[in-house]
């Protein structure tokens, strides 16, 4: 095979391949919770925590239940109020500022089915993975073709 075919498949390799990126959210702010003991997780879109990062807590009125800062992990955990089902968390990162999250959480309506969350960020990486793999194949499948059918 000629030196300018294989030119012509790598460069739609690497079209297709920024074709089929997703975009990055690198600062995006997300928040979990546990039931044990409320407890709220702040991190980055990538993986790092919002240490320090300012935590307000409200009830369903608007009412300020409890304030606090993330620590080092990015974790904050506060009591449940007997009686209060549903909090309204709002956390902002001291260190980079403009970066805020905002989440409610209704303890009577809690799941653990995960709809509507993001993939975690390895998930994103391996399936950028297995998109690279499927378009390296298709361009293999497409160049034996090509070979066999002279």
């Amino acid at each position: 095979m000629n030196c300018k075919k294989m030119v012509g498949i790598f460069a739609i390799f690497v079209v297709l391949s920024c074709l089929c990126t997703s975009v990055a959210s690198a600062h995006r702010l997300h928040i979990e919770s546990t039931l044990s003991e409320l407890e709220i997780e702040a991190y980055f879109g990538s993986g790092a925590p919002v240490q320090d990062g300012d935590v307000k807590v409200y009830d369903k009125s608007g009412n300020l239940y409890i304030e606090g800062t993330t620590d080092e992990e990015g974790k904050f955990r506060f009591p449940p109020k007997i009686g209060m089902d549903e909090y309204e968390v709002v956390v902002n990162a001291t260190h980079m500022p403009g970066h805020k999250g905002e989440t409610t959480i209704n303890l009577s309506q809690v799941s653990a089915d995960g709809a509507g969350t993001e993939l975690p960020l390895y998930s994103n990486i391996i399936a950028g993975f297995g998109y690279l793999i499927g378009i390296a194949g298709f361009a293999m499948a497409y160049v034996y073709w090509k070979r066999n059918k002279k």
